[in-house]
């Protein structure tokens, strides 16, 4: 729904091939979908010639890795949110991106719609005043699939990774600014998995902001971006 359907309704864009660890998958979803090409590896995919960029929907530990590999390999790389583990990755993945001349673009959907763009007219016209607050949130419930790949500290699992980029984006994105963070306050999962995460913050200038992730708590559903 995400990427296939709308590259369809773009002359210009194309989805050609597709890879997986397990080939059989891959077949399968390419059948389904109707893509052309499967490739038996990552790396095989990579190597493809006729692909000008690649969609990196990897788990969230290995973001770096492949897409560093695809910037090497040639290839424009739209990279799954969170865009790395940590900034130190997140740092090596934009140097080797400025080196190699491609493209690497983080997939926040909502930064390129109508409504964020109505959202930063209306705050630079001045309507609401000086803006002095931003909060945002995100929470919804995955349930207790232990298996699930988001409750994995080794790939970068936990809510404010999964769930809580959405609210730190939007909070400096709106603010266009680099806040600090004055208290954190978090319930486990595991001993290094959060489940909840709620954050203080302040700008620079005064401004305070606040954000809340969570994908198993009280708060079951909950969307919001408040200035």
């Amino acid at each position: 729904m995400a990427l296939i359907q709308p590259a369809r309704r773009l002359a210009e864009a194309q989805v050609a091939a597709i890879a997986a660890r397990d080939p059989a998958r891959a077949r399968a979803f390419a059948q389904k979908h109707a893509i052309p090409r499967v490739h038996e590896s990552y790396d095989a995919l990579l190597a493809d010639p006729e692909l000008d960029a690649i969609y990196n929907p990897l788990p969230n530990g290995l973001h770096a890795e492949w897409t560093i590999r695809a910037l090497r390999a040639g290839k424009d790389v739209l990279c799954e949110k969170p865009i790395a583990a940590n900034a130190a990755e997140a740092q090596q993945m934009a140097d080797v991106a400025r080196e190699t001349g491609r493209v690497l673009v983080e997939a926040f959907h909502w930064r390129y719609h109508p409504l964020a763009a109505r959202v930063k007219q209306i705050l630079a016209s001045g309507a609401i005043g000086a803006p002095r607050h931003y909060e945002a949130a995100l929470a919804f419930p995955i349930g207790l699939m232990r298996n699930d790949i988001r409750w994995k500290w080794e790939l970068a699992g936990g809510a404010l990774m999964d769930a809580g980029c959405y609210p730190v984006s939007m909070v400096r994105h709106m603010a266009e600014a680099e806040p600090e963070v004055v208290s954190a306050k978090a319930l486990l999962w595991s001993e290094q998995v959060d489940r909840r995460m709620e954050a203080r913050l302040r700008f620079p200038d005064g401004r305070s902001g606040a954000i809340l992730a969570s994908m198993w708590s009280r708060t079951v559903l909950k969307m919001s971006l408040r200035i």
